[in-house]
């Protein structure tokens, strides 16, 4: 036994070495203007970035020891940072020890063909409707489940109810409305927040050049199915699928009986939360539906609200003979709590706000991460940006401070993490990845509200961590750099023929709970925890795709894809300041260059607080040019590299603030010896 127990992990330390010795990259690339690492569990001390074209070095550096042994991964790592780095192209890293990574760009649209494929995924998830070849290329499949559904002896109804449409949940082809809820809300969110960056209408969908961002078209798409499944007492039917899973068949292939199972509180207060929020951003593109989907969510309010404890009792099951998804919880309070608050947003109405403000409280504020099991977090974010007037300032601020340091102990995860990624042992579970994304839109959020640069920081981690800046050298996304999954456990992926899987979807990852055979095959319970992941079609725990794992990467992809970055901790001002540079940007300067700012006020009595700061990429202070009292008039400073004794000062792009009376204003600058 003994013998057996050494060969194990013999054999498991070798697969570790042998299998995780690599150069870790964003393999889709790096923004020119945000920061750039990698890592590396290689023995080097130095780095060379390469061109690919040309074999020439743009920039070189040293590498710093992250983690002596990485809690979540066994490994030795070192980081390297090229951040200094802004000229488009395509680059490798090359160590010093002569091992090399996989290629990447460098350019301002990197994130571009992340956020078009994670979004189009949702197309490719359509139930119900032909996907032609216009639109879906050599992934076009015949029209399925047309005859969705009949109604299962749970529901205590019997016949037929016409259902169909909406997207398939994961690789089967299920249609969940609890997960419904988490997906659709995520998207709708990223829109909401961040219209400019999510307003594209060509993303090739069949609604596309309608004049609707195709991001509410594709929503729009799952939000007509979830109308079909309310009851005409307002509650909504928990789900619908057949009583076991399908084989891995084409979803036109998919024979058998589909079912429409019983009413749950947990999918009211979802149906309610999402179509809330769907109509207050449709409602100017077509009112009709919009208005449609704000009464079906006042009627299953109406409904929800009046049951004194969760529907069905100890929340969903599965009824016996049914092997299909559950999405089973046995809390509604958490729903009951967002659909309030997503009411209130829409409509402004007392009856909801008094609702949220009376029982926000009960299950904490923002201190943990959404999921389909814990809405809590999504209600209290959409007070915390509710645009209505009569919100309670009082509560807002409350949350907040929650954001803020919930934000904090994310962004501090990744100094313990050898990749920088937000999550410890312990959480790598099922779809761990889905942790990821939804920790990196928290921090977008704190970014938000702070426009603190650290919180900006971790979130990019987060999506470069999915995109290859892990432990498996591996874009955890389909379609996505050099090395991506080729064998999800996916149907349509598996069974249409096509060697490629379908892009854009990004699998659930590591899970150290090894929770199917494949994974208890492959690794044990020493297994580090963020190496337990296999690229293997049975693997379901870990290599399926799910919509409320793709939504969050939507959300990251397409933020930093619009994300430009012109100012470091930026605010917008109403006061009348001038701030020039004698030499602009894109012109570069050596040694010295003069900062001339002006302030105008109407009154020369007034003294203004100022500060006139350099600040590198990732918004840290390099040096201080002014920090006083100055009446209005127009100023000069010059800015001395050689005055930096003490700091190594690069070649590359540099920022200037100016922050009078707590506003600021940034310009660019580059610095060339």
């Amino acid at each position: 036994m003994k013998l057996k127990i050494f060969f194990s992990i013999l054999v498991s330390l070798i697969f570790i070495s042998n299998s995780f010795s690599q150069v870790f990259v964003n393999q889709a690339g790096y923004k020119t203007s945000l920061q750039k690492y990698f890592y590396t569990n290689y023995p080097a001390t130095s780095f060379e970035v390469v061109e690919e074209i040309s074999g020439n070095v743009f920039y070189s550096g040293q590498l710093t020891l992250i983690s002596s042994n990485d809690p979540a991964t066994g490994m030795q790592i070192r980081k390297g940072d090229f951040s200094n780095l802004t000229r488009e192209g395509k680059y490798y890293i090359r160590l010093n020890t002569n091992d090399t990574s996989y290629h990447f760009n460098i350019s301002s649209n990197v994130f571009n063909d992340v956020f078009q494929k994670a979004l189009k995924a949702f197309y490719f998830q359509r139930c119900g409707s032909q996907l032609f070849y216009t639109h879906a290329g050599i992934y076009q499949r015949n029209a399925c489940h047309t005859g969705d559904a009949f109604y299962h002896s749970s529901t205590g109804q019997s016949g037929f109810k016409l259902s169909r449409g909406g997207w398939h949940d994961a690789g089967d082809y299920g249609k969940y409305v609890v997960n419904a809820g988490i997906s659709v809300a995520t998207l709708l969110l990223a829109y909401e927040l961040f219209p400019e960056y999510f307003s594209s209408d060509s993303l090739n969908i069949p609604e596309s050049g309608n004049g609707i961002p195709d991001i509410l078209d594709e929503v729009k798409y799952e939000i007509q199915w979830l109308l079909t499944m309310q009851a005409s007492d307002g509650s909504v039917y928990h789900k619908l699928t057949k009583e076991q899973f399908e084989s891995f068949v084409m979803p036109s292939q998919d024979s058998g009986m589909r079912y429409i199972y019983q009413k749950s509180s947990t999918a009211t207060g979802n149906f309610i939360a999402v179509l809330s929020r769907f109509y207050r951003l449709y409602k100017n593109y077509d009112s009709a539906l919009a208005n449609q989907c704000l009464n079906a969510a006042k009627n299953a309010w109406n409904w929800l609200i009046n049951q004194p404890s969760i529907v069905p009792p100890g929340g969903f099951h599965n009824p016996s003979g049914t092997q299909t998804g559950e999405y089973g919880d046995n809390n509604d309070s958490d729903e009951k709590l967002w659909a309030a608050a997503e009411l209130f947003e829409s409509t402004g109405e007392q009856s909801y706000k008094d609702y949220y403000e009376f029982n926000y409280n009960l299950g904490g504020l923002i201190n943990s991460t959404m999921n389909w099991q814990n809405v809590r977090t999504l209600a209290h974010i959409t007070y915390l940006f509710s645009k209505q007037p009569n919100t309670d300032q009082n509560v807002k601020t409350q949350l907040l401070n929650s954001l803020i340091s919930y934000a904090n102990t994310l962004a501090s995860r990744k100094n313990t993490n050898g990749f920088g990624v937000s999550i410890n042992p312990g959480e790598y579970y099922w779809g761990s990845n889905s942790q990821v994304l939804n920790n990196g839109i928290l921090l977008i959020l704190a970014y938000t509200k702070t426009n603190d640069n650290k919180y900006l920081s971790a979130a990019l981690e987060q999506i470069n961590y999915i995109l290859g800046s892990n432990a498996h050298n591996l874009s955890f996304v389909t379609g996505i750099g050099k090395k991506y999954p080729m064998k999800p456990h996916h149907r349509p992926s598996e069974a249409d023929g096509i060697l490629e899987p379908i892009p854009g979807f990004v699998v659930g990852g590591p899970n150290q709970f090894l929770n199917d055979p494949v994974l208890q095959q492959y690794f044990n319970q020493n297994t580090p925890p963020a190496l337990c992941y296999i690229d293997h079609l049975q693997s379901w725990a870990s290599n399926e795709v799910a919509i409320n794992w793709n939504a969050p990467l939507v959300f990251l992809a397409g933020y930093f894809n619009g994300f430009f970055i012109t100012s470091v901790n930026e605010k917008e001002t109403n006061q009348n300041i001038n701030f020039q540079l004698d030499q602009n940007y894109p012109n570069p300067f050596n040694g010295q260059t003069k900062i001339r700012y002006t302030i105008n006020s109407n009154s020369d009595n007034l003294l203004f607080r100022i500060k006139l700061k350099i600040i590198n990429l990732l918004g840290e202070e390099i040096f201080i040019l002014y920090d006083g009292y100055q009446s209005a008039g127009t100023y000069e400073e010059v800015f001395d590299s050689s005055k930096l004794s003490s700091v190594y000062l690069p070649n590359g792009i540099y920022f200037y603030q100016l922050n009078v009376n707590g506003v600021s204003i940034t310009k660019k600058m580059v610095y060339l010896k």
